[in-house]
């Protein structure tokens, strides 16, 4: 099949069979103008990813999509945007893709296809419950609960990690709540919570040309003290929301995924160890480990949940 990531900046396309990605390319996602405006840019591209693999469009079992939005299971309705693909909830991407290229279409939560990919295919393979956090400009959340990929009623469950309220009596999130996890310790939130820090004027943070976790790791290894304080502040942060994770879910496994996990620690231990200290489990301990996929993640994600029924189709229990 056809998988396609729609990040904020990439695009990510790979042709997928039998849990391999057997051929790839990125394009400039161009977000804020919308995805109507590069359906023919994608279009083409799928073309192409399929003539360098020898492989007829038409052979292609259908056409798999990783959105960052909340997605109705049942309609297959993208049911919110915000500055990525503005346009997206009045795009219909099923009569696109079944006239563009003659194909079926099937839309996911990109944290729920990055789960299904580590889980079949990746760090969560062999596990029964595991949940993931994706670290990036904002944070997702997905769950597997025995066996089974996390919806819920509308489509939302297990989703909404990145909006755990956190405080209370904080900053004003993008969802509309206050104190969000992402409004604590989202890439988006970073340069605003950085040069609010009273160490930053005389930090190596306030020269840096973008504010973000990989600078902010790189000055933290540098003996940065405000660049310390601000790491640990952010993986804090990330842990709370593992643990609220873990009292959620019921999960053996969080796997965590992002661009910075490229360097996974310390990250992984950090978190690991404030999962040890407060998630309340009478059974043993929940391990903390980063994704093995990378940016296959979510193809091979996509590629497995095509074989499953969505919820609410014919047959279904």
């Amino acid at each position: 099949m056809l998988a396609l990531d729609l990040g904020g900046t990439r695009i990510k396309l790979g042709l997928v069979r039998g849990g391999e990605v057997i051929a790839q390319d990125v394009i400039e996602a161009q977000a804020k103008a919308g995805i109507a405006a590069r359906l023919p840019a994608i279009a083409e591209a799928l073309r192409a990813l399929c003539d360098g693999a020898g492989v007829k469009v038409t052979d292609c079992g259908g056409i798999g999509m990783a959105f960052p939005s909340i997605i109705e299971p049942r309609s297959q309705r993208i049911m919110s945007t915000n500055d990525k693909y503005p346009d997206a909830t009045q795009v219909d991407l099923v009569g696109w893709a079944r006239s563009e290229l003659g194909l079926p279409f099937r839309v996911e939560n990109d944290a729920n296809a990055a789960l299904a990919g580590e889980w079949q295919y990746g760090a969560g393979r062999g596990v029964r419950s595991c949940v993931i956090l994706t670290l990036g400009t904002g944070i997702g959340s997905s769950a597997v609960i025995d066996g089974v990929p996390l919806r819920g009623q509308h489509g939302q469950a297990g989703n909404l990690g990145g909006h755990f309220v956190l405080n209370p009596f904080g900053k004003p999130c993008t969802c509309g709540g206050r104190g969000c996890v992402e409004t604590e310790a989202s890439e988006w939130a970073l340069p605003g919570i950085a040069r609010e820090h009273p160490k930053f004027p005389s930090s190596k943070l306030a020269s840096v040309e973008k504010i973000n976790f990989r600078a902010i790791l790189e000055c933290a290894a540098a003996r940065d003290a405000c660049a310390i304080e601000l790491r640990d502040r952010t993986i804090t942060y990330w842990a709370a929301a593992a643990v609220n994770m873990v009292h959620s879910f019921d999960p053996e496994l969080i796997i965590l995924t992002g661009g910075i996990m490229k360097t996974p620690e310390p990250t992984v231990s950090m978190i690991q160890k404030f999962v040890n200290d407060n998630a309340w489990v009478g059974w043993g301990k929940v391990k903390v480990a980063a994704g093995t996929l990378g940016d296959s993640a979510a193809l091979l994600g996509l590629g497995y949940l095509a074989l499953v029924p969505s919820p609410g189709t014919p047959g279904e229990g």
